[in-house]
């Protein structure tokens, strides 16, 4: 019956856009512009030939907590957010099945925040520095964007603060309090004029956590600037900090502690002080220029990072530093009387990173203060000592063709280089210095076609390139240090169908897209049998393929009504994986791959009440999925296949709020109850974690509140 429900989701339609979106040359058929930024231009939504999708200002703050990215982009198909409730390993992003990898952070995704790449030249993102309480806008490209970006096989995810306000300065200070110790403070400021505007955000989140070992604090601040210079130039300017004091991990568990004590953290993950303490400063300028037919951009940004963190059996010491330049130059330049657009451009980035990695000798006291748990780790033996360094030189270049006024076509194309070193400093086991040069060409070709006044529709072929990261190719299973040089990078070609339009009588805006990719050399983590780590290797597995459909519809037939719907499927499967077991090689053709939920269906409606007040209910339906490569006990062992599987779920969500104005100001309060029916559910797993201690446990029911005022009108 599930299933039968999600294929007809997917028949039905999908949205990637705000209601009704669209662009037409009729003006009987008027319908609002979405202009999506994330192609390095400007792009009206409908034509172009990708699968793309915007979440609006009401669609991440609307009676919204804004501690996870789950909030923003639950109605985004092709994309899971799994929410890990749990600050120190932060959520996992999988878009179309690529991401799932990560033990921590997000692989397989640019992540830009307000131009600015959180993503480092080697592929990692750590999403602490995004505010979601300051973004207004979060644009989606899914699929390959390699010749866009490099370290993009998934898509990008580009994601735009509040601008700041002109004339008068407002000030809004906010308050959410909630369950299991939430609390999350905020103070904006914004003003300017019409040539210079700021918003200055401050936020504080503290949470005690559901699970045991769980307490967090995040400390942050955002300043964006936005100044005209002149009618033809803009420089934007962006600082963001980011402070977590202490973050503390409850590690994963077996399935039977998580189905019968999910609040539990292990004896020996607490006794080893699992947690991590993170700072990180970004920053940036763009500068922008367009005159008349072209428009050319430059953004300089530098990025440095502290990390400490206790895990099992280790302690990671780590300091990085990396920035770069990206350039972009476009030109509407007529063929004739042929339309034709042209851009080019050159990335260079530069990444330097200072490992330490300890024994993990644990905590000489449990009963203490949270924030004083990783100081209170003892050091042991130095076991890695090394510096690493990453560069890269991507030009790239792309260019799109009218040839009838229906019709778009687009070519691209880009040239990664990346030369990765390894400088050993613990020479008492030998100099393991090494270094790796890995480059390839991503080209991408696409075209869409406008059907009628208000329907479009568009095929792709893209190709994506992605390194391993510098913490992958440092964690070797043998403990040696240097490069491991058997981790070769992902290749990913994929070809995508889809189409999307607007039937402006009942205000419906509909999307779907249908897709295949195969992967070569696919990066999969694994654990060794050793009960007193938890540290993640990485091998590559020979190839998988998948097959997928992603839809959703949203609709307003009223305009106190707001219907949403997105459905996501995928069969993301190994075609080729050789495991090495104690019974032998094992082929794993055929297996599902861990981690990826074959099906997503997400239903939500909003609705508008007197005199200010709105409510929204939701519900949220996730497949079960596997949790190793296997797909349950690996050859030789005894264990009953459901320890190897996460369930499905199902969960409710209510939200109401509403508004009051005082005149000079307003006041906004909501309040909203997730999970209404307690569901015990896993909101994410580890792949192949080891003792199958795969489950990581959400919370049950829990309720928020939160009231904001703001100045000024």
């Amino acid at each position: 019956m599930k299933r039968t429900l999600v294929i007809t989701c997917l028949a039905t339609a999908s949205i990637s856009t705000p209601p009704i979106a669209a662009r037409t040359n009729n003006a009987s058929h008027a319908a609002p512009t979405t202009v999506i930024t994330a192609t390095r231009d400007r792009d009206l939504a409908d034509e172009i030939p990708a699968a793309a999708t915007t979440a609006s200002l009401r669609d991440i703050h609307r009676g919204e907590k804004g501690v996870s990215l789950d909030e923003a982009l639950r109605h985004v198909p092709g994309i899971i957010a799994s929410n890990r409730h749990n600050l120190s390993q932060g959520e996992r992003l999988t878009v179309r099945g690529l991401g799932a990898r990560a033990s921590f952070g997000v692989r397989g995704l640019k992540v830009l925040l307000d131009g600015i790449p959180l993503t480092t030249p080697d592929g990692q993102t750590q999403l602490g520095n995004v505010d979601l309480a300051s973004a207004g806008r979060i644009e989606v490209l899914r699929g390959p964007s390699s010749s866009l970006y490099g370290n993009a096989g998934g898509g990008v995810v580009a994601i735009h603060s509040i601008p700041g306000a002109t004339g008068e300065w407002r000030i809004r200070p906010s308050l959410i309090v909630g369950s299991h110790g939430l609390r999350r403070t905020q103070l904006g400021v914004s003003g300017g004029n019409t040539r210079h505007r700021l918003s200055v955000n401050i936020r504080r989140l503290q949470l005690d956590g559901y699970r045991d070992h769980s307490e967090s604090l995040v400390r942050g601040a955002g300043i964006i600037g936005h100044h005209r210079l002149s009618d033809r130039w803009q420089l934007t300017s962006v600082l963001n900090i980011y402070d977590a004091p202490y973050l503390l991990n409850p590690s994963s568990m077996n399935r039977e502690d998580a189905e019968t004590r999910p609040r539990y953290a292990r004896g020996f993950v607490v006794s080893q002080g699992a947690s991590k303490v993170a700072r990180q400063v970004q920053g940036g300028f763009t500068l922008r220029h367009e005159a008349g037919p072209t428009r050319s951009e430059v953004t300089l940004f530098g990025v440095d990072r502290s990390l400490d963190s206790p895990i099992p059996g280790g302690v990671i010491d780590l300091s990085r530093s990396s920035g770069g330049v990206r350039a972009s130059h476009s030109r509407d330049q007529p063929l004739g009387d042929t339309p034709v657009r042209w851009q080019v451009g050159l990335d260079v980035e530069a990444q330097r990173d200072e490992r330490a990695e300890f024994d993990n000798e644990g905590l000489t006291d449990t009963d203490i203060d949270p924030e004083d748990v990783p100081d209170a780790v003892v050091l042991g033996t130095l076991e890695l000592d090394q510096e690493e360094r990453v560069r890269s030189v991507a030009p790239f270049a792309a260019i799109d063709i009218r040839p009838i006024p229906e019709l778009l076509l687009t070519l691209g194309g880009r040239l990664d280089r990346y030369s990765l070193e390894a400088t050993d400093a613990l020479l008492a086991d030998g100099d393991q210095s090494g270094d790796r040069t890995l480059s390839q060409l991503s080209p991408s070709l696409a075209a869409s076609y406008r059907l009628g006044d208000l329907t479009w529709a568009y095929v792709s072929m893209g190709t994506a390139f992605q390194t391993p990261t510098t913490t992958e190719l440092s964690n070797r299973a043998d403990g040696s240090g240097g490069f491991n040089p058997d981790l070769d990078p992902e290749s990913i070609l994929s070809v995508e169908l889809g189409a999307r339009g607007h039937w402006l009588p009942a205000r419906l805006a509909w999307d779907v897209a249908f897709y295949r990719m195969t992967v070569d050399d696919m990066l999969l983590p694994f654990q060794v049998d050793d009960p007193e780590s938890e540290a993640v290797y990485f091998r590559n597995a020979g190839r998988t393929a998948s097959v997928g459909a992603e839809a959703a519809l949203r609709a307003q037939p009223s305009e106190k009504l707001d219907l949403q719907l997105s459905a996501t499927w995928m069969d993301f499967t190994f075609s080729d994986y050789v495991v090495i077991t104690d019974e032998g090689p094992v082929q794993l053709s055929g297996n599902q791959l861990p981690g990826v939920p074959p099906m997503r269906v997400a239903l939500s409606a909003q609705f508008d009440l007197p005199r200010d007040t709105w409510g929204e209910v939701e519900t949220e339906w996730t497949d079960g999925y596997w949790a190793n490569d296997f797909n349950g006990p690996a050859p030789g062992v005894g264990a009953p296949p459901g320890d190897f599987f996460n369930d499905g779920y199902t969960t409710v969500a209510l939200r109401a709020g509403g508004s009051v104005d005082l005149g000079l100001g307003s006041i906004h309060a909501f309040a909203g109850v997730d999970n209404l029916f307690d569901t015990r559910y896993n909101g994410s797993i580890t792949p192949n974690a080891f003792g199958n201690r795969f489950f990581e446990p959400a919370a049950g029911r829990t309720w928020h509140a939160g009231i904001t005022l703001e100045t000024g009108q």
